[in-house]
């Protein structure tokens, strides 16, 4: 009985032995795991911080600060320059003027002629006297027969008799006209003053 008792006592002990050895390996094991996750998350958490780093100043806004000693700022466009050409007056078409001869237009009476509208619009009774070779140039101004103004018609020279008063008379036409006396032989261009440009040639014996 002594021996069995010894027997079973060792056996226990062993037991006991072995069940303490298990525990302290388990033990060890798991703290090992324990040490290799918390290293793994060490790990991970490091690379995070890392590529936040590396993000946070590609997501930072532009800087508007302009680099020194440039006139402008760096991201700033300048506006192309644009430069205004005025554009040509459009030249005014004449159209046909009716005109007929009353009287011989001669340089020494200053005759008389007629001027009519064929676009029938109503114009007043003044009219351009200008030389056929220079039609850009007004020698005179011309006013028209008015009924009941024993003093029409007459011609105004453009560069002396300013000032004098022109009737007010409107109409459709015919207007009749005088060329003024001692003008040179030649031919010349007469023209609306009003009204849509109507011109016409008249000639001086």
């Amino acid at each position: 009985m002594p021996d069995l008792q010894e027997d079973l006592q060792a056996l226990a002990d062993r037991r006991a032995a072995e069940s303490a050895g298990d525990f302290d390996s388990v033990l060890t094991t798991a703290k090992t795991r324990k040490r290799r996750r918390t290293a793994g998350l060490t790990v991970i958490g490091a690379a995070a911080v890392v590529g936040a780093v590396a993000i946070v100043p590609t997501l930072r806004p532009a800087s508007n600060t302009p680099v020194a000693d440039s006139p402008v700022p760096t991201n700033a466009v300048v506006p192309p320059s644009v430069e205004s050409v005025p554009s040509a007056p459009a030249i005014q078409k004449a159209g046909p003027l009716g005109l007929k001869s009353v009287t011989a237009l001669t340089k020494a009476a200053g005759g008389q002629f007629v001027a009519s509208f064929p676009d029938k619009q109503v114009r007043a009774v003044t009219f351009s006297l200008s030389s056929a070779s220079k039609p850009d140039v007004a020698l005179y101004t011309l006013v028209a027969k008015v009924p009941g103004d024993a003093t029409t018609p007459y011609a105004i020279r453009m560069t002396g008799e300013m000032g004098m008063s022109i009737p007010s008379y409107q109409g459709t036409g015919p207007y009749t006209l005088a060329m003024p006396k001692g003008l040179p032989s030649g031919s010349y261009r007469v023209c609306t003053l009003s009204g849509s440009l109507l011109c016409g040639l008249v000639t001086v014996n």
